[in-house]
C-alpha cells in the first residue's frame, strides 16, 4: 500500500476511534440519573461529602482505600452533588477507559485492533454499567489500562516520562482498590518471561526498582490495607465451573445479559481470543492473557469470589477486550469473499448479545438498582408524626438521607451480630411512644445471621406488611400495648386453642396498624404447617386489609408445636390510608398449604372457618 493508501487508512481508523468515543459517551450519559442511588452508591455519596480528614478516617474503617472518595469529594465540590453529577465522574472515567484500552491494544496488536477495541469497550455492558455507578470500578479499569499502557511504552523504550506514568498509575491503582495488585503482578510475570527469553535482566531490575518506589508511595496506607484484607468478608465457596461461567459472562457481555439468552453465546469472545492467540498476534496475546487472567487468579485464589464481586473484574476488562479485538482484527484480514463474510458474521454475533445486554441494563427491571428514591418518596407520604424509620444496614442511612435528609430515623443496633442487651437497650427506648415503625432490611443475614433483631421486633411490635423492593425487604410494624382479654374458648380444628388475646385498638384511623396479640395452646401434635390469616372485612365481606403468615414470624411452624405448649404470637394489619370511615370486621383463621381452612369452634359449637374477633370503628 502506498503513502496515500496508508494515510487514508490512518484517517479511517482515526474516525473509528472518534466514533467509538462519542458512542461510548452517549451510552454512559444516557439515562444516567434514571435510577435511584443504591446502597453502595449512598456510601460513596455520603463519605465523599465529608471533610478530607473524615474521608481518610472512614476509609480506614471500610474495605476500600480512600483515593476514589477523595477524588469524588473534589469533583462534587466543582460539579455539584446531584445524582447526575456524582455519576458523571464515573462516566467520564469510563470514556477515558475507552481511549486507554484502544491505546493499549494498539501497542499490543496494531491500529486495526485498537479501533475495534475502542468500539468493543464503548458498547461493553459491564463498562457502561460501572460507568453509571457512584463507585470506584470504572476508575479501577482506567488505572489498570493506563498502568499496562505505561508498562508497554516503558518496556519498548525506557524514558523518564513513561517511568513517571508507571509510578503514578501504579500508586493510584493501589489507593483505589485492593484487586489492582493483580495488574503489577502480571507485569512482573511479563518482565520475568522477557528476561529469561532475551536476557534482559537489567530491565527486570529497573522495573523492580520502580515497583519499590510505588510500594514506598503506598507505605503510609499499607498497615491499614493489611488489616482490612485480613477482615475482608469471606463469602461462601462457589463451585469453580459456576464461577468461571459467571466471570466469562461478565467479561463478555456484562452482568445484565438476560438469562433467556442461550448459553453458547458465552463462547463467542473465547473464539475471538483463540483466533488472536493462534495468529500473528500471539506474542502480544500472551501479555494480554496474563493481564486478563491475573485478577481472576487473585479473586479466586483469595477465596473472594461471589456474584456481587464480579465488579472486581473491571481490572481485567481492558486486556480481555484488547484480546477479543485482536481476534476480530485477524478475521478482518482474511482474504476473499469468504473471509469478509466471516468477519461480518463475527461482528453480528458480537452486536446482538451486546445490544440485548445494554437494553436490559437500561430498561429491564430484573437488573434495576434498589429504589431508595422511590421508597423515600413513598415514606414521605405515609409517615406521620410519631412514626419511626429503622434502617438496619449502616450504609442505608447515607443513601436514604440523601433523598430525605430529615427522615425520623430510629437508631439501629450496630453489633455484627448484636448482643441481646444491645438490641433491648437500643430499640426499647427508641420505640417508646411511637405509633408505627417502617423498616428497610438489607444485608441483615450477614450482620445478624440468627435474626435476633427481627425476632425482637416480632416479640415487641406487630408486623403488618412485608414485601421486596429489589433487594430491600420493606416491612411495616404497629406499636403499642394490647389490652388483653380472657380466653375466648375458641378452637381451630382439633389441635389449636386460643388461650388469650388482645388488641391495641378497636377504634382506628385510616393508615393505622391494628395490633393483635394471641397465645395459642397446642392440644395435640400438628403434622401440617398451617398459616394464620388476619383479615379486616368491609361491609361487603371482602378483605380491605390482611396479614397472612406462619406463626411467630415464620419461626414456629405449627408442626413444631408440642402438646400443652403455649405459643405467644403477634400480628399487625395495616389499614389503607384511603379507607373510608365505617365499621369493619376483624377475623382470624388458619389454612393449610393447599388453601383449605380449618373449621373454627366457639365453646364447642361450629362457627364456620374463621373467628370474628371484633368490630373496628374507623373514623
Amino acid at each position: 500500500m502506498g503513502p496515500a493508501g496508508g494515510a487514508c487508512r490512518s484517517r479511517a481508523l482515526g474516525w473509528v476511534g472518534l466514533v467509538a468515543l462519542l458512542l461510548g459517551m452517549g451510552l454512559r450519559f444516557y439515562r444516567l440519573d434514571a435510577q435511584s442511588l443504591w446502597y453502595d452508591e449512598g456510601t460513596s455519596a455520603g463519605l465523599s461529602a465529608s471533610p478530607v480528614r473524615r474521608i481518610v478516617e472512614a476509609a480506614a474503617q471500610d474495605i476500600h482505600p480512600p483515593l476514589y472518595y477523595l477524588l469524588l469529594h473534589a469533583w462534587g465540590a466543582a460539579a455539584g452533588r446531584s445524582v447526575f453529577a456524582l455519576r458523571a465522574f464515573s462516566a467520564l472515567a469510563g470514556v477515558l477507559l475507552i481511549a486507554a484500552t484502544g491505546a493499549m491494544a494498539a501497542r499490543l496488536f496494531g491500529r486495526r485492533a485498537a479501533g475495534l477495541a475502542m468500539l468493543l469497550m464503548a458498547t461493553h455492558p459491564l463498562a457502561v454499567y460501572y460507568a453509571q455507578e457512584v463507585r470506584m470500578y470504572a476508575l479501577l479499569g482506567l488505572w489498570a489500562a493506563l498502568h499496562s499502557l505505561f508498562l508497554l511504552a516503558w518496556r519498548a523504550r525506557p524514558r523518564p516520562g513513561r517511568a513517571l506514568g508507571l509510578l503514578l498509575t501504579g500508586a493510584a491503582g493501589l489507593y483505589t482498590h485492593y484487586v489492582f495488585p493483580a495488574i503489577p503482578a502480571a507485569h512482573g510475570l511479563i518482565m520475568l518471561g522477557e528476561a529469561m527469553a532475551r536476557g534482559r535482566w537489567h530491565r527486570l531490575v529497573r522495573w523492580l526498582g520502580l515497583q519499590a518506589w510505588i510500594g514506598l508511595a503506598f507505605l503510609p496506607w499499607a498497615p491499614v490495607a493489611f488489616a482490612q484484607l485480613r477482615q475482608w468478608p469471606a463469602p461462601a465457596p462457589v463451585p469453580l465451573p459456576e464461577a468461571f461461567r459467571a466471570i466469562l459472562q461478565a467479561l463478555g457481555w456484562g452482568i445484565t445479559l438476560p438469562p433467556e439468552v442461550p448459553f453458547w453465546v458465552l463462547v463467542i469472545p473465547l473464539g475471538g481470543i483463540a483466533f488472536a492467540l493462534a495468529g500473528s498476534e500471539r506474542r502480544g496475546g500472551g501479555i494480554g492473557l496474563a493481564l486478563a487472567l491475573a485478577p481472576a487468579a487473585l479473586v479466586l485464589g483469595r477465596g473472594a469470589y461471589r456474584e456481587a464481586n464480579l465488579k472486581f473484574f473491571m481490572a481485567a476488562l481492558p486486556a480481555f477486550v484488547a484480546l477479543w479485538a485482536a481476534g476480530l482484527a485477524a478475521m478482518g484480514r482474511l482474504r476473499g469473499p469468504a473471509g469478509k463474510a466471516a468477519f461480518v458474521f463475527a461482528l453480528g454475533l458480537v452486536a446482538l448479545p451486546m445490544g440485548l445486554s445494554l437494553r436490559a441494563l437500561y430498561f429491564d427491571p430484573r437488573f434495576a438498582r434498589d429504589d431508595y428514591r422511590g421508597l423515600a418518596r413513598a415514606l414521605t407520604a405515609w409517615v406521620r408524626p410519631g412514626d419511626g424509620i429503622l434502617l438496619y444496614a449502616p450504609g442505608q442511612v447515607d443513601v436514604f438521607t440523601y433523598y430525605w435528609p430529615d427522615a425520623p430515623l430510629v437508631p439501629a443496633p450496630r453489633g455484627r451480630p448484636p448482643a441481646p442487651e444491645e438490641i433491648e437497650g437500643t430499640l426499647g427506648p427508641a420505640l417508646q411512644g411511637r405509633g408505627r415503625l417502617f423498616v428497610l432490611w438489607y444485608g441483615e443475614r450477614e450482620a445478624d445471621p440468627a435474626g435476633q433483631v427481627e425476632a425482637w421486633l416480632d416479640a415487641h411490635a406487630f408486623r403488618a406488611e412485608e414485601r421486596w423492593v429489589g433487594r430491600i425487604r420493606f416491612a411495616v410494624y404497629g406499636l403499642g400495648t394490647p389490652e388483653e382479654s380472657p380466653a375466648p374458648e375458641v378452637r381451630f380444628g382439633e389441635a389449636i386453642e386460643v388461650a388469650r388475646y388482645g388488641l391495641t385498638a378497636r377504634r382506628a384511623h385510616p393508615g393505622d396498624v391494628i395490633g393483635l396479640a394471641v397465645q395459642w395452646r397446642a392440644l395435640r401434635p400438628i403434622p401440617v404447617p398451617y398459616k394464620v390469616f388476619v383479615h379486616v372485612r368491609g361491609p361487603d365481606g371482602r378483605p380491605v386489609a390482611q396479614t397472612d403468615r406462619e406463626p411467630v414470624g415464620w419461626r414456629r411452624p405449627t408442626f413444631t408445636w408440642r402438646p400443652g405448649e403455649v405459643i405467644s404470637d403477634r400480628y399487625g394489619v395495616w389499614l389503607p390510608p384511603d379507607l373510608p370511615p365505617g365499621r369493619y370486621a376483624l377475623v382470624l383463621g388458619f389454612y393449610d398449604p393447599d388453601g383449605r381452612r380449618l373449621p373454627a369452634f366457639l365453646r364447642g359449637q361450629p362457627m364456620g372457618e374463621e373467628w370474628p374477633i371484633a368490630i373496628l370503628e374507623v373514623e
